[in-house]
Formats: C-alpha cells, structure tokens, sequence
C-alpha cells in the first residue's frame, strides 16, 4: 500500500501506461494470426482507449485519481452503434484489477488478455 493519495495516483498513471500497453500489444499479436482485416488501437492517453475490429468497438475509460474505469463493448454496424456489453474495473496500486462482471481479481497481464478476448469473442 502506497502513503499518499499522491502516491496512489502516481502509481495508477503508471498501471493504466502499462495496461495500455499489454492491450495494444495482445491485440497486435492476435492481428498477427488473422488471415484477414486489422484492429486499430488508439494510444490510450487522457484515460481513454478505444479498440475498433470489423465487427466490433471496445471503449475503457479510466480516472488515474481513483483507479476505477469502465468499459463497453459496441457494434460496429452501418448506422448507430448498438451497446453490446459494459461493465466497470478497478486496478489497485498491486497491479491487480476487479472486473464488476468476474469474481475474484487478476493480474494486470491476465486483465489486459481479458479486454483483448472481448473485442475478439474469445471469453
């Protein structure tokens, strides 16, 4: 556990740097076994990131003060994108994160798989 307020959210700026990385870079690994189409990710700063496959939209959002974000999933269908699933997550300062739609906790790597798996309908 960290001293500060301060501290803690120092600590989350660096957790959500490094969750977005291991997420751009699972769904850059899983590009590299399709046949056919590309995912694009954006760079994940202001606490947003977006993933956008052919079918599909994942949004996370996060605040660095707290730890907490949430996330959802979007058809990507000609006309209004349609909600398909959301949910909320919260990393803690052990680099550990609670989905609201799992029990238990994960490791920031496994959480990050975790993302990568909604956007490719692997759960």
């Amino acid at each position: 556990m960290s001293d500060t307020p301060e501290t803690d959210q120092r600590i989350y700026v660096e957790l959500w740097i490094s969750f977005t990385s291991l997420i751009r870079s699972y769904v850059a690994a899983h590009d590299i076994g399709r046949p056919v189409g590309r995912a694009l990710v954006d760079d994940g700063e202001d606490g947003r990131l977006t993933v956008r496959t052919d079918r599909k939209i994942l949004t996370v959002v996060y605040d660095a003060a707290t730890g907490k974000g949430t996330w959802g999933i979007f058809a990507d269908d000609p006309g209004p994108e349609r909600e398909l699933n959301e949910g909320s997550f919260q990393i803690d300062t052990e680099s550990m994160v609670e989905f609201s739609d799992r029990k238990g906790r994960l490791e920031l790597e496994i959480a990050a798989e975790a993302f990568t798996a909604k956007i490719f309908d692997e759960e």
